[in-house]
């Protein structure tokens, strides 16, 4: 092989680490901003499932759908870890 053709070796094989790591500490930051962007979401439905739930608590429905409907809250509010 010619000293120009380990030239052009070195350099595609640079280009694609370089590459490479971009692409991985792209996807990474990716995943980091939608885990933050997950959980400040379920932060603001915190205030609005803890106010259901705590209605809920406080007069227990009569009617098998209501029922249904406060446990679905009182399980979002555990799955969201509000107080």
């Amino acid at each position: 092989m010619t000293f120009r053709a380990w030239q052009v070796l070195v350099v595609v094989m640079l280009t694609a680490v370089v590459t490479f790591t971009l692409a991985l500490v792209s996807a990474s930051r990716s995943a980091a901003l939608s885990e933050r962007a997950r959980e400040e979401s379920e932060r603001r439905w915190c205030g609005v499932v803890v106010a259901l739930a705590d209605a809920y608590q406080e007069s227990r429905p009569q009617t098998p759908a209501g029922r249904r409907i406060a446990d679905s809250i009182a399980q979002l509010r555990t799955e969201f870890g509000c107080p």
